[in-house]
């Protein structure tokens, strides 16, 4: 009797229940009005363009080779080290020059006692004209011989073209040098530009002088450079065509780097809102418009981002009055005050 109890009420009390019918819902709680700051939409200029990709480099580059045939005896420098011009870099070991200078100057001292002695016989009239102009020839063509020797000596020991830092280094002591294989090279990092193969179709209105906009991801800066040559003939292949523009001088710049140069096309206007007006939910975006005092959610399309602003493409018309400080904090219909 005792079990039945507990059954017994719980069926009378939803007994009770359907005879009243179903019980009352809820009654909706009104939303609080908050304050908020606004902000109109409005149209700003903008300029439409094209993003084409090139690479810093040094407007100065050497590359520094060896005249002669040699062995690398002496390396002065390394990647990274800074040389003026003129500074010796590279000394080389060529024991065919060095032996052709030491006949050459043994003649020369040879041909030198014998132009003496020819003067001082002439001068006393005791020797031909024939034979002095003989040892006057002589001695000319072995001073000759010790010159070239000479030259030719002065080219194992290789100096800097050019003053800046030395960015490769490919050779060591023992390796053996050639003619027109470089040995090192040299770069002028304090003055820099930017090389950017530019399509043919952009490239007609680019002229020297013109001042374009060049953006370096690395830095996150957007700096100014002056066009200073345009390539007159085009890449059969890609069909583009080679800009150079010098760029500021700045620290932190390296050879090497990564730039991208804005091309302008057309100028238009562009809606935009605050940054701070939109509100991402998952893949969309969206913000709130105050109307009548009330703010409404309103689902957007977003273009470009313009500094502070983004651009609307759809969704949003000009001067509509949008939630500025922590829109997410709102909902749908809720009312608001403007500030």
């Amino acid at each position: 009797m005792q079990r039945l109890l507990p059954t017994l009420t719980l069926s009378l009390f939803f007994l009770t229940a359907c005879q009243h019918g179903e019980p009352p819902r809820p009654a909706m709680v009104a939303l609080p009005k908050v304050v908020v700051q606004v902000a109109a939409a409005r149209l700003v200029s903008r300029v439409d363009g094209d993003e084409v990709v090139g690479t810093v480099r040094a407007r100065t580059v050497s590359a520094v080779s060896a005249s002669v045939m040699g062995t690398v005896r002496e390396l002065r420098v390394a990647v990274g080290s800074r040389v003026r011009a003129g500074d010796v870099l590279v000394r080389l070991a060529a024991g065919e020059i060095d032996a052709k200078a030491e006949q050459a100057r043994a003649r020369f001292l040879q041909a030198e006692i014998n132009m003496k002695r020819a003067e001082g016989l002439k001068a006393r009239e005791a020797m031909a004209s024939s034979t002095y102009d003989t040892a006057n020839a002589e001695f000319r063509v072995a001073q000759a011989a010790l010159s070239e020797a000479e030259v030719m000596t002065g080219y194992t020991v290789i100096r800097a073209p050019v003053a800046g830092v030395v960015t490769e280094k490919l050779a060591d002591v023992g390796d053996l040098a050639l003619p027109g294989r470089p040995l090192l090279v040299i770069e002028n990092p304090d003055v820099l530009r930017l090389e950017a193969p530019v399509p043919e179709a952009n490239a007609a209105s680019i002229h020297a002088g013109d001042a374009l906009q060049v953006r370096i991801d690395a830095l996150g800066k957007q700096l100014m450079a002056s066009v200073v040559e345009v390539n007159p003939t085009a890449d059969p292949a890609s069909r583009t065509v080679v800009v150079k523009l010098d760029l500021p001088k700045d620290a932190s710049l390296r050879s090497g780097m990564f730039g991208r140069l804005l091309l302008s096309t057309q100028a238009d206007a562009a809606l935009t809102v605050p940054r701070s007006a939109l509100v991402r939910r998952g893949q969309l975006d969206t913000l709130f418009v105050v109307q009548n005092d009330t703010a409404k959610l309103r689902l957007v399309r977003t273009g470009r981002t313009l500094s502070d602003a983004v651009e609307i493409l759809a969704g949003l018309s000009e001067r509509e009055l949008v939630v500025l400080d922590d829109p997410a904090r709102l909902r749908d219909g809720q009312p608001v005050e403007s500030r």
